[in-house]
């Protein structure tokens, strides 16, 4: 048996789920030869038939059960398939044999037509098992010539005629499934291939993504701990102007990445409570300066329709908003460039629609440009871009975040006079308003913040400092391993990805002792990745903090696990 075993490989669990799909259509014109047969030539014949095609085909559909819940396949059940393939061919065959010998010519057409639906079904779904080729399309072959050739009445001449035909319908359905074949592997193949490179390709993103945002993080990090300080407005200003610079560099790095996970359908919207005019005033405070150099200025404009505080994304709003203000600010030299935000109720929903338009006095899009400016890599004016920088993802990547955001995004322009870009998206109005800043009440929340640069540890101590926490650190999951051993905490923020032992395995062993199985873990992650997400969550993690950290989301996330108003 061993010598038999290649012919009864995977090839044949391949052939059998392509051919699962045909299955109505074969009892369907079982069913209707079986009928014929039995009206128009003879009833018992017909009858018998169409019993022994009916078992044919439920024991193919018994044996493809494996294909058919997406099981694998062991070799026994692929040779009972294989003899349930061979016993449907032998009763196709049958009725073959029974019209040819009715000696009727329409009956012998009828035979050859059922021939020719044997070797079509064999070239199209059997090609990719050689067992199954050979049985199907074999064993209709040689019945096709040995028909044409031996058994009629036809004379010498008109037999070789026959033979000739069949021998030529033989060959181009061999060469068919050759052709078919091949061209499966290499669509296998190609598929392969752009899978392996897609993996390489999030393995990439996520490495990018690990290494560029946890510096980042401290840079941000620090700033946001600095305006916690006594500060003169100066050096206010000067570090709000840093920390949003940070930000103009994530934003590029998001833009990357962002585009990435757009086109695999993997990039989530997550809203939380903000100020949306505060938002637009950063963004716009962010790019005054190069706004001056080039003789321009921003002028911001908020309606008093815009709440205090709405729910939505504020990373993809000042994603958009920062696209848009900063793409006017390179195309309007000595110009004015004017930012309006506005609110309505967006009507049929108890939401809010937000509007805002970015208007310049700039040199403007010509309409050939215009029309193709929202695709990927599209420059309006590439002799600009090639100075001031850019990807050619910004526009697009902020039309798509509208979408998802239930908005969209618009322009309208002309040549030396400017141009209007008017983004919209759907927020929600929050029940309630929480601060996060102040001293909480009660005993100080006792966290564990672990993670292998030392900066984001300190940063993450100097944003709670204020909330009166007290901070214990760790430089890896087995640091946090014995120091939860040692004193009792409330919360254990750890990070994703470190040396000796990450968060993942940590958390896996926190969670295996019964004392520590209720108590909060945090993930700090810096990658982008779901399976990773995936991977934190099935460990046993309970929330995720994305680094760059921001201020209000780790306060945020931390007062959803605080143990403390449990017990209030």
């Amino acid at each position: 048996m061993p010598g038999w075993s290649k012919w009864f490989d995977e090839g044949v669990t391949t052939v059998t789920a392509r051919s699962l799909p045909t299955l109505g259509l074969r009892l369907a014109i079982g069913a209707l030869s079986a009928t014929c047969y039995a009206l128009f030539v003879e009833p018992l014949p017909g009858l018998l038939w169409g019993l022994a095609i009916a078992s044919a085909e439920a024991a193919v559909w018994i044996a493809s059960k494996p294909q058919r819940v997406d099981q694998t396949t062991t070799p026994r059940q692929r040779q009972a398939y294989v003899a349930a393939v061979v016993w449907m061919n032998l009763v196709w065959w049958a009725l073959v044999v029974l019209l040819w010998s009715l000696d009727q010519e329409v009956m012998r057409l009828a035979a050859l037509c059922l021939l020719s639906a044997l070797l079509v079904h064999a070239q199209a779904f059997t090609a990719r098992s050689k067992l199954l080729l050979l049985i199907v399309g074999g064993g209709a072959a040689l019945l096709l010539l040995a028909l044409t050739a031996v058994f009629n009445p036809f004379p010498a001449g008109q037999r070789l005629v026959l033979f000739l035909a069949a021998l030529m319908l033989t060959a181009y359905t061999a060469k068919a499934a050759v052709t078919n074949i091949r061209n499966s592997r290499a669509l296998e193949e190609a598929k392969a291939r752009a899978e392996i490179a897609s993996q390489a390709k999030s393995e990439f993103l996520a490495l990018m993504s690990h290494e560029l945002r946890t510096p980042l993080n401290g840079m941000l990090g620090l700033s946001q701990a600095l305006k916690l300080e006594p500060l003169e407005p100066g050096e206010r200003e000067q570090v709000e102007l840093l920390e949003e610079s940070g930000r103009t560099l994530l934003a590029l790095l998001n833009d990357v990445l962002d585009f990435a996970k757009i086109e695999a359908g993997k990039l989530e919207i997550a809203p939380i409570v903000g100020d949306l005019a505060q938002l637009a005033d950063r963004v716009v405070r962010l790019n005054q300066p190069q706004a001056r150099e080039k003789g321009s200025t921003i002028t911001l404009r908020v309606e008093d329709t815009v709440p205090a505080a709405l729910t939505f994304d504020p990373l993809r709003v000042r994603q958009c908003l920062t696209n848009l203000i900063s793409n006017a600010v390179k195309f309007t030299p000595f110009g004015q460039i004017l930012v309006r935000v506005g609110c309505a109720p967006a009507p049929g929903t108890d939401r809010v629609r937000v509007k805002i338009t970015v208007s310049d006095t700039g040199i403007g899009i010509r309409p050939e440009v215009l029309e193709r400016l929202f695709m990927p890599f599209v420059q309006a004016d590439p002799a600009t871009a090639r100075r001031t920088g850019g990807t050619g993802l910004g526009l697009n990547i902020t039309r798509r975040l509208a979408q998802m955001m239930g908005g969209a995004v618009t322009a309208k322009s002309e040549v030396g006079k400017g141009s209007t870009f008017v983004l919209t998206f759907l927020c929600d109005l929050p029940a309630a308003t929480v601060e996060p800043s102040g001293t909480p009440a009660g005993p100080p929340l006792r966290l564990l913040v672990v993670d292998d640069y030392p900066v984001n540890r300190k940063v993450i101590g100097m944003m709670l400092a204020p909330l009166g926490c007290e901070i214990v650190e760790a430089g890896d999951g087995q640091g946090a391993i014995d120091a939860l051993g040692e004193a009792d905490f409330d919360m254990v923020l750890i990070d994703f990805n470190m040396p000796r032992m990450g968060g993942l395995e940590a958390t896996r062993r926190i969670r295996a002792e019964p004392r520590w199985a209720r108590l909060p873990i945090i993930c700090l992650t810096a990658g982008v990745m779901d399976d990773e997400r995936s991977e934190a969550l099935s460990a046993g993690m309970n929330a995720f903090i994305e680094k760059p950290i921001e201020m209000a989301t780790l306060v945020s996330t931390i007062g959803q696990f605080d143990r403390r108003l449990a017990r209030a």
